[in-house]
């Protein structure tokens, strides 16, 4: 697997963008949004306070806000940035 802390590795471009996302952590009760940084055609980069962050290798379920009806996909952590936030993969 390729470092994905290293973006020259990346196999998908990221492309910035700003929107709310609502993350469903195994419990959904702890349900909570999250703003994303950018996403590419693997994943997504999620901004959030350490509190909020998922362990790494979680599965986590993520919508976007932008819009009603908009699926719910399921999303694998595989970084962590401390006091910035999370990137999933797409699973």
């Amino acid at each position: 697997m390729n470092d994905l802390n290293d973006s020259d590795q990346r196999r998908h471009p990221r492309l910035k963008h700003r929107a709310k996302i609502r993350v469903i952590p195994p419990q959904p009760s702890d349900l909570f949004l999250a703003h994303m940084r950018d996403f590419s055609d693997s994943g997504l980069f999620l901004l959030c306070s350490d509190e909020l962050t998922p362990a790494l290798n979680t599965i986590v379920e993520v919508q976007t806000t932008e819009f009603e009806g908009a699926p719910i996909r399921a999303t694998k952590v595989v970084r962590i940035e401390p006091g910035v936030g999370f990137g999933v993969k797409f699973i």
